[in-house]
C-alpha cells in the first residue's frame, strides 16, 4: 500500500507558493491603487469645472467670471490644476486640467503613451448678459 503525501510532509511548498504570487499580487494591489488614484482626479476634475462654470454663470462681466473661477480652483489647493474659460452669448465654458497622482508604476505607463493629465469640462448658460472687456 502506497502513502500519499499530506501537506505535512512538505512544509516548504507553501512557502515557495506564496513567494511566486506575492510579485503578482503586489503588482496587482499597486495598479488597484493607480486606477483608484486617477479615477479620483478624473472626478476632482469634473467637479471643479461644473463648480466654476456654475458661480462664472452668475457674473455680469468677463473679470468678475475670471475671479471666481480664480478663487474657486485656488480653494482646491492643488499647484498642477490649470483652467481656461470660454464665453459665448449664452454660455460659460470651463475646462480644468490636472496631473494624476499616481506611483511610479503608473508614471511608467507615459512611456507607452498614456495621457498625462485629466481634463474636466462644464458648460452653463449665463444669467446675465457677460460683457467682455
Amino acid at each position: 500500500m502506497s502513502r500519499s503525501r499530506s501537506s505535512a510532509t512538505d512544509p516548504g511548498q507553501a512557502t515557495v507558493e506564496f513567494a511566486l504570487v506575492l510579485p503578482l499580487l503586489a503588482a496587482f494591489i499597486l495598479t488597484f491603487v493607480d486606477v483608484v488614484s486617477i479615477a479620483r482626479d478624473q472626478v476632482l476634475a469634473d467637479y471643479v469645472a461644473r463648480d466654476a462654470a456654475r458661480t462664472a454663470s452668475t457674473a455680469t462681466d468677463i473679470n468678475e467670471a475670471n475671479d471666481y473661477v480664480t478663487r474657486l480652483t485656488r480653494r482646491v489647493g492643488r499647484p498642477d490644476l490649470t483652467w481656461s474659460m470660454d464665453v459665448d452669448t449664452d454660455f460659460i465654458e470651463v475646462r480644468v486640467w490636472l496631473t494624476p497622482r499616481a506611483s511610479m508604476l503608473m508614471s511608467s505607463m507615459k512611456w507607452l503613451g498614456a495621457p498625462a493629465r485629466v481634463t474636466g469640462r462644464a458648460v452653463f448658460p449665463t444669467e446675465y448678459d457677460v460683457i467682455e472687456e
